[in-house]
């Protein structure tokens, strides 16, 4: 029983010091995005007038709804979970 209970409390103690999911910024539209992308290019810091923009979990984005193609840079709109498509930051 003890081996057991020892177990349990090394798998719940390191699960509490794993390292928390990378973020990624999405806007509801490509123009928003680019915006930001020109203004802010690293990090995930999102100024207050990008009101269509989100730090959100990785895994919450799903599935490629839409891709284009703006000089040599893709984007994609990626389905996210509670959400529409949000276009992501290359």
């Amino acid at each position: 029983m003890r081996p057991f209970l020892i177990l349990c409390l090394l798998l719940t103690s390191a699960s509490a010091f794993a390292e928390p999911s990378a973020t990624v910024v999405g806007c509801d539209n490509l123009v928003t995005l680019r915006r930001l992308s020109m203004q802010s290019p690293d990090g995930t810091d999102i100024p207050a007038e990008f009101g269509g923009c989100h730090a959100i979990p990785a895994d919450r984005v799903g599935e490629v709804e839409k891709r284009s193609m703006i000089g040599d840079v893709p984007y994609e709109c990626r389905s996210v979970k509670e959400a529409s498509c949000l276009w992501l930051r290359p």
